[in-house]
């Protein structure tokens, strides 16, 4: 069917409200409420204290760290990080996992994951007069690289703030790239591990250190040509291996804060209610139906929602699906995951890109 109506299929293998995928967006969605790469450093009377102590100051860094991930950085401004108590603050935490424990009697040393109750977090903010915004982009490589002067284990704990700081749970997922990937900033070079990130653009974020001072230059890169010079951010460097680490995630904190703040100004001016469309999906083949169908489900756990085949013949299908943004951001996220959105006579087309 290259052009024939949906109305005119020869015979349908199945129609009707047939459901697709069964929530991936909304499993992606509640996702963005786990705050992963907390780390604790408590001392108490005993262990058991010391671990209760680390595991409250998780939930707190986690709540902070939440609120920032889910609001917009100029209505937080004027209204400030909500005050909680810990009464308030112990119902809103679904879970606490531990992803790494070091404990002696008096002191506790954790990494941990903090799982807060999304309803409870969206009425509190809500409540406050700040907007929620919830929905996730496409994944960014990060290439954490160091200059030749700048000493081995400090390099090391670069890429460590990055493997382990929580950053692939972000809206703009920030997804490390293997140690594999090395020297200057090039596309051509990380094209590769960001396809296999699902990701369309890198950034190498290049440590240097000068006296007390660390500072990270950003460079994106993508297809095309594309560089973008992304600035710099800095922190200063002090004492001991728990103060470098402190700093260094300082850092990278504030690079993914660039990335953030921009994804975020960009679907708040778009607007988060869903939109609903119908569209045809033409293919000639089970193959590219199949690839129509991954690349759906595979946006599910960014821009769209509530997948439905409608109808499905020989040549082409009916399908239904929400979405969060505008016609742009859907059609680029789509043709990331290998599906063509075009208008056609009857509506918007889904094809199976070219590989």
């Amino acid at each position: 069917m290259k052009a024939t109506p949906l109305a005119a299929f020869a015979a349908f293998v199945f129609a009707a409200l047939c459901a697709f995928a069964p929530a991936p967006a909304s499993a992606q969605r509640e996702n963005v409420f786990a705050v992963s790469g907390i780390y604790v450093d408590e001392t108490a009377a005993n262990g058991a204290a010391a671990q209760q102590a680390g595991f409250a100051a998780a939930q707190r860094a986690g709540f902070e760290r939440l609120v920032r991930r889910v609001t917009l950085p100029e209505e937080l401004g004027r209204a400030g990080i909500p005050d909680v108590d810990n009464a308030t603050l112990d119902r809103l935490v679904q879970t606490v996992d531990v992803n790494e424990e070091r404990r002696s009697g008096t002191r506790y040393i954790g990494r941990l994951t903090v799982r807060f109750d999304p309803a409870g977090i969206r009425s509190l903010l809500q409540a406050r007069q700040l907007r929620v915004v919830d929905t996730r982009t496409a994944p960014v490589l990060i290439v954490p690289a160091a200059i030749a002067d700048v000493a081995p284990e400090t390099a090391a704990a670069w890429r460590d703030v990055w493997a382990n700081g929580g950053f692939d749970q972000e809206l703009a997922p920030l997804v490390v790239a293997p140690a594999g990937l090395s020297g200057p900033p090039s596309w051509e070079t990380a094209a590769p591990f960001a396809q296999s990130a699902a990701a369309n653009s890198a950034i190498y974020a290049t440590l240097r250190t000068q006296g007390n001072v660390a500072t990270a230059s950003l460079i994106e890169l993508g297809p095309n040509g594309v560089r973008r010079d992304r600035g710099e951010v800095s922190a200063g460097l002090s004492g001991d291996a728990n103060a470098l680490r402190a700093s260094l995630a300082s850092l990278a904190d504030q690079a993914s804060q660039r990335v953030q703040n921009e994804w975020k100004a960009r679907i708040s001016g778009v607007g988060t209610q869903s939109n609903r469309v119908s569209a045809q999906a033409l293919y000639q083949s089970e193959r590219q139906w199949e690839q129509i169908k991954s690349g759906l489900e595979q946006a599910a756990a960014t821009l769209i929602s509530q997948i439905r085949i409608e109808a499905v013949g020989r040549e082409g299908a009916l399908v239904s699906f929400s979405f969060v943004g505008d016609r742009a951001l859907l059609s680029t996220e789509l043709s990331r995951h290998g599906v063509t959105l075009s208008d056609g006579a009857g509506g918007p087309v889904l094809r199976a890109a070219q590989r």
